[in-house]
């Protein structure tokens, strides 16, 4: 009976773990397209087929090698927050290349991801603490301290950006 018990506790436990990093699906009102509202992950992007914008766009985009070596180095102890808006084009053009950075660097798994309707909400109002108003939004975040952000577009790259906002500033 305890081994029944403690079964269904874990089981039960990790739906509720499940549950709290889910996203909405729905559809967008103005295009009839698929939107995803929520905490969501890159793999959760790669697998709606109606995404297409993500592995066309990381496959067609090559960043510098020579930054993406430098970030290797400092990105992964890093965290992104990404708020972002699957039916958004700044977001549609922005996001395939920070992910197709990220593998590049070794930093794949060092983010959260919300994926924001279009009042700029997410599920649960996780933008709030962050002040997003413009999507995409991507703050680079090292213990818990903000160093930087990239609003809609960057000014130079991706790569380069990230490389200016995580390196130790020179006197």
């Amino acid at each position: 009976m305890k081994k029944i018990v403690v079964a269904v506790a874990l089981l039960l436990s990790s739906f509720a773990s499940y549950a709290q990093y889910g996203f909405d699906i729905s559809k967008d009102e103005q295009t009839g397209r698929t939107m995803f509202v929520g905490r969501c992950t890159f793999d959760d992007l790669n697998d709606e087929a109606s995404f297409d914008w993500i592995t066309m766009g990381s496959g067609a985009y090559n960043p510098d090698p020579v930054v993406t070596e430098e970030l290797k180095k400092v990105l992964p102890s890093c965290q992104l927050m990404i708020f972002m808006g699957t039916w958004c084009e700044d977001t549609q053009n922005l996001l395939p290349k920070l992910y197709k950075t990220m593998m590049l660097s070794r930093s794949y798994t060092n983010y959260k991801m919300y994926a924001l309707d279009r009042s700029k909400k997410s599920k649960d109002n996780e933008q709030d603490p962050f002040k997003v108003t413009l999507v995409p939004t991507i703050v680079v975040m090292k213990d818990g301290v903000e160093l930087g952000r990239i609003v809609e577009a960057p000014k130079q790259s991706i790569e380069a950006d990230l490389l200016a906002i995580v390196s130790p500033k020179k006197n």
